[in-house]
């Protein structure tokens, strides 16, 4: 737990990002508090709680809760027992992740087609944008099963993420990727064969990174949906497009329901 904490607390030099929900003045006070305190706290969403006097903080992409006059930090999960045993930090994760969304579904349509290394589905259905490590097992997982995506529909656009930082070796494998003739050549290389090219340019990993920092993400690979989901992880090709058509389906049935109320 307590390596968590320290992670939360000095992981990341960035300042304060995040704005106080309908101008919520106790939320206001502990985001003054803790800058004060932890300058260093990359503190992305504050909201009350459902237990009096402790407020959900999600600070680089974990919740942990904090006292009202942000003196106190508790790393853990929240219950409810009152009608059952409810996990609200599950709860709370995911109305975050659905506020958030908006923000990066947005900011993805800002990234050019040629700062990311697409493959293309020939009948594309669904794109799905996917930040990657060179050094991570699972991003070698998903690469390998590349023709599952694209043979079901589904294109995916990465984006770089050296989880050492930049200027690591993680980012110079990834930049002589960016940097290659032919991008998927290279991508196949590393992620396939472990074998990395010297190519160096002006590549576009920094903003990607800032985007890592934007979006909370702390793991690779992070998906991103269409509808701005995150989603962390690995996932098989036929359960991905099942996600993806379930969130259609459900937009379109909102949509409809939105117009049929106005």
């Amino acid at each position: 737990m307590f390596m968590k904490i320290t992670f939360i607390l000095i992981g990341l030099a960035s300042a304060l990002t995040v704005v106080a929900e309908d101008n919520d003045p106790a939320i206001e006070a502990i985001i003054a508090q803790l800058q004060k305190r932890i300058p260093s706290m990359d503190v992305q969403d504050v909201n009350k709680s459902p237990m009096k006097g402790l407020y959900e903080v999600m600070a680089s992409g974990q919740l942990i809760y904090v006292s009202a006059d942000a003196k106190f930090i508790v790393s853990g999960k929240l219950f409810s027992i009152e009608n059952g045993i409810v996990d609200l930090s599950e709860d709370a994760l995911a109305r975050i992740d659905k506020k958030k969304a908006p923000l990066r579904q947005a900011k993805i349509a800002q990234v050019e087609d040629k700062d990311m290394i697409i493959y293309k589905a020939t009948n594309e259905k669904h794109k799905v944008s996917v930040f990657t490590d060179v050094d991570c097992g699972f991003c070698r997982q998903l690469h390998q099963k590349m023709a599952g995506y694209n043979n079901l529909g589904i294109t995916i656009q990465y984006l770089g993420y050296p989880r050492a930082g930049i200027g690591s070796s993680s980012h110079i494998k990834l930049r002589s990727v960016w940097c290659a003739a032919d991008q998927h050549k290279a991508m196949d290389a590393a992620k396939i064969d472990r074998t990395f090219g010297t190519d160096t340019c002006e590549d576009p990993i920094q903003e990607h990174m800032q985007l890592v920092r934007a979006f909370g993400i702390n793991g690779t690979p992070a998906l991103i949906l269409e509808s701005g989901r995150l989603l962390p992880g690995f996932v098989e090709p036929a359960n991905l497009l099942k996600l993806l058509e379930q969130e259609r389906a459900e937009a379109i049935a909102e949509s409809k329901e939105k117009s049929s109320g106005s």
